[in-house]
């Protein structure tokens, strides 16, 4: 994982009082990885790594760690050849941190190598369980796990919903069958090709409410925030797990809290075909185990 942008380091600001004249001495002494940088520069990557060994402390620097930054410095320049060697020095010095796997992932997914940057992503998100810091914990495995599920095209299971839609549904309320009028779906990606957008409105063109719904590679759910176009009740979150069953056959489990309540939904959509959906909402059926259905939706894709 990349560190801060800033490669430069003040490291003091000494005040000294001599003859009773006070004065301020800034020390620009360079960061070591930008002499690093410099010696490759100069003299080649086997000089710079000596010099590295020089200079080097015992205490781990995690996203400051002075070969981290030489690593993405090279990267920037292209120089894969000489990144890839520093970035499995960093590995031999640091075999036990998480970050120098994250870090090397990143230079095998820019080689092309994609299987053997998820193995290091995964040895990146495990080792990121021995961080004692939990926020650290957190963004390290997020970083790793974010990377390895858009390798994995985890974020992008819900690809065939994209699109417009024409939508009839009925209801079902005690069993009994409920007609709701028809609607309309607009379902699109947000920039960045991760997130996606939900558009629903009503008969008549007449607004009815958005959904933003986003992958949680740390917690392997879908997030799904709710916003009511009418009604100011603020933004409803829900959580999403999804089961490719085959054959176009979805299931979805949602967790969700409704007045302070948590309750659960199922979701069970099967694509007919790429123009048509069918999709049926479950509850908990009271006193039983069962599910009870709720609401039945044909989705037809609009020319």
């Amino acid at each position: 994982m990349k560190g801060g942008i800033v490669l430069r380091r003040i490291i003091s600001l000494m005040l000294i009082v001599c003859g009773g004249l006070l004065f301020a001495q800034e020390n620009t002494e360079k960061a070591l990885e930008e002499k690093l940088y410099e010696e490759y520069k100069s003299n080649g990557l086997d000089k710079a790594m000596k010099m590295y060994e020089k200079n080097k402390t015992t205490e781990y620097k995690n996203l400051q760690e002075p070969l981290n930054l030489l690593g993405y410095k090279l990267m920037e320049n292209k120089d894969l050849e000489a990144a890839e060697k520093v970035f499995k020095a960093q590995i031999d010095e640091y075999p036990k941190e998480a970050n120098p796997y994250d870090s090397y992932g990143d230079l095998l997914l820019e080689k092309g190598e994609k299987e053997k940057a998820k193995e290091h992503f995964k040895k990146a998100a495990k080792l990121a369980e021995n961080i004692k810091d939990e926020n650290e914990k957190k963004q390290m495995k997020q970083a790793s796990l974010s990377k390895l599920a858009k390798l994995e095209d985890k974020h992008r299971q819900l690809d065939f919903l994209t699109g417009n839609w024409e939508i009839t549904q009925t209801g079902y309320r005690d069993g009994q069958a409920v007609d709701i009028p028809p609607s309309t779906q607009n379902v699109s990606y947000l920039p960045g090709e991760s997130v996606l957008r939900v558009k629903h409105t009503k008969e008549g063109n007449a607004a009815c409410c958005e959904r933003i719904v986003a992958y949680n590679a740390l917690d392997d759910v879908y997030e799904m925030a709710y916003i009511n176009a009418v009604n100011p009740n603020g933004i409803e979150i829900s959580d999403l797990k999804i089961k490719d069953k085959g054959n176009g056959q979805f299931e979805f489990l949602e967790d969700y809290n409704e007045n302070n309540e948590q309750k659960q939904a199922k979701h069970e959509i099967t694509k007919t075909d790429s123009d048509n959906i069918e999709w049926n909402i479950y509850i908990p059926k009271e006193g039983s185990q069962d599910w009870e259905l709720v609401n039945n939706m044909k989705f037809k894709r609009k020319a």
